[in-house]
């Protein structure tokens, strides 16, 4: 009798609880090129060149301040080495989103940690993120030593209006 109940919940269980659908996809490759502190170029083992953007992030645009400090320390955690994405979707430019690591090194998490870059809101929700953000909000760290940072989408806004 212990026995069929043992199966019953097993089976209840396995039913109840579907197989995953396919693993969200997971490239690799070696860093090749630091655009600004949210994207990046990897070169896979094929020889391909794949542009990715942090996904979740948003950086200093060039010309805004603490632009090159982020690129700076995005390509001195990353370039030359060999990286893991998380895919999470392609951007309106054709780049990949996704989550970059250095083995379990999460550096889109990193950039938000130092100050480098704003936690992107507006199109993901991520409670780590956020709090990383306000972290280094109150540490007044790079971005945050200032009075009232402008967001890289509103720069980018005022760049199209002619505002900057």
């Amino acid at each position: 009798m212990q026995m069929k109940k043992i199966l019953f919940i097993l089976l209840l269980f396995i039913s109840c609880n579907p197989p995953a659908e396919k693993d969200e996809e997971v490239l690799r490759g070696k860093v090749v090129s630091v655009a600004d502190g949210d994207t990046v170029t990897i070169l896979t083992d094929n020889d391909e060149q794949i542009r990715i953007r942090l996904y979740g992030i948003d950086a200093p645009e060039k010309g805004q301040d603490f632009s090159n400090k982020s690129r700076q320390f995005l390509n001195d955690l990353c370039y030359g080495k060999i990286v893991s994405i998380e895919k999470k979707g392609i951007d309106q430019y054709e780049r990949v989103l996704g989550i970059v690591y250095i083995n379990e090194f999460n550096l889109n998490k990193e950039m938000v940690r130092n100050g480098l870059a704003w936690y992107y809101d507006h199109y993901v929700k991520d409670a780590d993120l956020e709090a990383l953000e306000h972290t280094a909000r109150k540490q007044k760290l790079n971005i945050w030593s200032m009075k009232n940072p402008t967001p890289p989408y509103e720069f980018r806004r005022n760049q199209r209006m002619g505002k900057n």
